[in-house]
C-alpha cells in the first residue's frame, strides 16, 4: 500500500511538473486580436500603426475589428475571441456578470461633456423630471445606458417612468432623425453629429449628472499568457494618448480621415475629449464598484460582482 501511495505521488509530481513546463514553454502569441470603436484611443492607435510598430520585430501580426459599442467587445473578450479592447463603464459588469473572463488593465477618464441626453425639438423636454412618460433611445448594457439611470435618478424617476427604446447608436440615429424617440442618450460622435446634424438640443451632459471612466481591457486567458506583452500594448497607448493631448487640430483631421465624419464634428469631439491613461488604481476600481452595486440593486444585472477580482496590475508583468 506504501509502495502505491508512493507511485501515485510521483506520478501527481511529474504531471505537476511536466504542466509546469509546458506553461513555461508555451508558444509565443503570433498574432493580438484588438477591438475598436470609432474615435476612441484604440481607433487612434490603429490609424497611427503605433502597435504594429511596437510588435513588428517581435513578429506579431495586430488583428483589428471594428464594433459599434461596448457590449458587443465585452462579449467577444469573454468567449476568447478577442486579446484586447476598450469599452466606457458599464460593459464590463455585464461581461464579468456573465463570466469572468476579461481583466481591467487601465482607466481613462471620459472627456467632460462628451456624453449625454440630447432631446428633439418640439418634445416639451426642457429639464431632466420632464423626461417622465417621453420616449428615450439608449444602447442597452453601455455607458449610455448608466448615464440614463443616473439622470433618471438625479430627477427622482424610475426607469418604469419613461419609455426605453434599447437601439444600437446607428439606429437611435435613424429613430431620432425621424422624430421616433423624444430624447437619446448617447456619447461621441455620436453626441456631436445629433446637435450639428439634427440640430438636436442637449438637456444635459455628464459631467452634471455622474463622473465616468473608459476602461481598457483584455481577455483574462492571453493575460496570462503574455502579461509583459500586455504591458507593452498598455505603455504604448499611453504615449498615444499624450500625444493626442498635445496634438488636437491634427487628431482631428486624422479621425476624419478614419471615419469620414466631418472636420467641424470630429473637432467638436476631440476638443472636449480626455485621452490619457493610468493604470487601475483604488479611487477608479471604487467608482466601478459603486456602479456595479446600483446595476445590482435597479436587478439590471443578474448578481454582485466583485470589481478588485478582475483588475490587472502592471506588476503582474513582473
Amino acid at each position: 500500500m506504501l509502495g502505491r501511495k508512493r507511485f501515485v505521488a510521483a506520478v501527481s509530481t511529474a504531471l505537476l511538473l511536466s504542466g509546469l513546463c509546458f506553461a513555461t514553454h508555451a508558444q509565443p502569441a503570433k498574432e493580438i486580436r484588438v477591438a475598436l470603436q470609432k474615435g476612441g484611443i484604440l481607433a487612434i492607435a490603429k490609424q497611427r500603426g503605433v502597435l504594429e510598430e511596437e510588435f513588428k520585430r517581435d513578429g506579431i501580426a495586430i488583428k483589428w475589428y471594428e464594433f459599434a459599442t461596448g457590449i458587443p467587445v465585452l462579449e467577444a473578450l469573454n468567449s476568447d475571441k478577442l486579446d484586447f479592447g476598450s469599452a466606457g463603464s458599464a460593459p464590463p459588469i455585464f461581461a464579468q456578470a456573465a463570466r469572468e473572463n476579461l481583466l481591467y488593465v487601465a482607466s481613462q477618464p471620459a472627456g467632460l461633456n462628451s456624453e449625454g441626453i440630447l432631446v428633439r425639438n418640439g418634445a416639451g423636454i426642457a429639464k431632466l423630471e420632464d423626461l417622465k412618460g417621453k420616449r428615450i433611445g439608449v444602447a442597452k448594457g453601455t455607458s449610455g445606458h448608466h448615464f440614463l439611470l443616473a439622470a433618471l435618478d438625479k430627477a427622482g424617476l424610475r426607469p418604469a417612468d419613461v419609455r426605453i427604446s434599447y437601439l444600437a447608436p446607428a439606429d437611435a440615429t435613424a429613430a431620432f432623425g425621424k422624430a421616433e424617440l423624444d430624447a437619446w442618450v448617447v456619447w461621441d460622435p455620436f453626441l456631436a453629429i445629433g446637435e450639428k446634424v439634427h440640430g438636436a438640443q442637449v438637456l444635459t451632459k455628464d459631467v452634471r449628472v455622474v463622473h465616468s471612466n473608459n476602461f481598457l481591457l483584455a481577455n483574462k486567458e492571453f493575460s496570462l499568457r503574455n502579461p509583459a506583452l500586455l504591458k507593452r500594448i498598455v505603455d504604448r497607448l499611453s504615449e498615444v494618448g499624450r500625444w493626442a493631448e498635445d496634438n488636437r487640430p491634427q487628431l482631428a483631421q486624422l479621425l476624419t480621415d478614419q471615419t469620414g465624419i466631418p472636420l467641424d464634428i470630429e473637432r467638436t469631439v476631440v476638443g472636449r475629449g480626455t485621452f490619457a491613461i493610468k493604470y487601475m488604481d483604488d479611487a477608479v476600481t471604487q467608482q466601478q464598484q459603486e456602479l456595479a452595486d446600483r446595476l445590482a440593486e435597479l436587478a439590471i444585472v443578474p448578481k454582485r460582482v466583485e470589481v478588485r477580482h478582475i483588475v490587472w496590475k502592471p506588476t503582474d508583468a513582473r
